[in-house]
């Protein structure tokens, strides 16, 4: 699906056609969207899924030999399903910088960055780092043959953005104060936030691009408080299975890969509206759902008790 929504929207915007499915949308796309009406809703879709993809082309190398004598026979090992899901993250990529999602494209490099920390173990896994460079490598040298004027001039209009965004912050947190603890109930945003807004603009505000600021305002201390509870388990879960599998498992790197796409996307969440949106908010949770089904699993118990008798065997043979 990530594949298909960049391959769509590189088609729509360079071809001029412009439209979003039967809707004719030329005036407003003026970038890669795929089938969102909102660059950012589309750059949050990939950044779940471009993580996701990595731990499955990573989950494949498993079976393949760990030592090479040189490039060709290092290449020559690949077998098409993997070069298919390798050119598909080089195309999700090209999608998510052709966006010019500017929160888009700090996430992808946030989830990079923890990819690689995550993945790469020296010694061991040293062609992890390699891949991950080399596939990013080529999506960033497509992009620049493509032309990434456009891209490089929103990060120039940065600071304008951040200012609007304050602005809309200030307001949000207003409403905050105002009912800290139960919020001013859910999906009242729109009809709560002009009684605060502070500044003259004109249509209906939605949103406070901010998922969590907005979360504060209408659910209040009690509703984030729970969520974080929540949040905070999940994480100690995952974290905890993912320790208990052992590195030479491919669902170890599916797992990673999950979780770093569902970090990405709050992170993303801090500067835009993506949870809010119901084909992100879905592909979260399944996300999460892949995460703690691979990490709390029934074959974690097993590995941990094979473990253990492991180390007992091994102990009394020593004896």
């Amino acid at each position: 699906m990530g594949v298909c929504e960049s391959l769509y929207g590189i088609f729509e915007f360079f071809s001029g056609h412009r439209h979003i499915l039967n809707l004719d949308w030329s005036a407003r796309i003026l970038s890669v969207t795929g089938t969102f009406f909102n660059r950012n809703y589309f750059a949050g879709y990939l950044i779940m899924v471009i993580p996701l993809g990595f731990g499955l082309l990573f989950s494949r190398r498993t079976n393949r030999p760990t030592a090479f004598n040189d490039w060709r026979s290092r290449l020559s090992s690949l077998d098409g399903k993997t070069l298919l899901i390798g050119f598909g993250l080089i195309l999700m990529i090209l999608g998510l910088l052709l966006s010019a999602s500017r929160m888009g494209i700090m996430s992808l490099l946030l989830s990079f960055s923890l990819l690689i920390f995550l993945l790469n173990v020296p010694r061991a896994e040293k062609g992890v780092a390699r891949a991950s460079v080399l596939i990013f490598g080529i999506a960033v040298l497509w992009a620049g043959w493509i032309g990434l004027d456009a891209v490089i001039s929103r990060f120039f209009t940065a600071s304008q953005g951040l200012e609007e965004r304050w602005v809309m912050w200030t307001a949000t947190l207003g409403i905050f104060k105002h009912y800290p603890l139960f919020g001013s109930g859910l999906g009242t945003f729109t009809e709560v936030f002009p009684m605060y807004r502070l500044f003259h603009a004109r249509g209906l505000f939605t949103h406070a691009e901010n998922d969590f600021l907005q979360l504060a305002s209408e659910a209040g201390l009690l509703g984030v408080g729970s969520l974080m509870a929540l949040f905070s388990f999940l994480v100690y879960r995952a974290v905890t299975g993912l320790r208990a599998l052992p590195r030479g498992d491919p669902q170890r790197y599916i797992a990673i890969g999950a979780l770093v796409g569902t970090l990405a996307l709050m992170f993303h969440s801090t500067m835009e509206r993506n949870i809010q949106v119901p084909a992100n908010a879905f592909l979260y949770t399944v996300m999460w759902a892949i995460v703690l089904r691979i990490t709390t699993g029934p074959h974690i118990r097993g590995g941990g008790n094979q473990t253990r008798n492991g180390r007992a065997n091994g102990i009394a043979g020593s004896f």
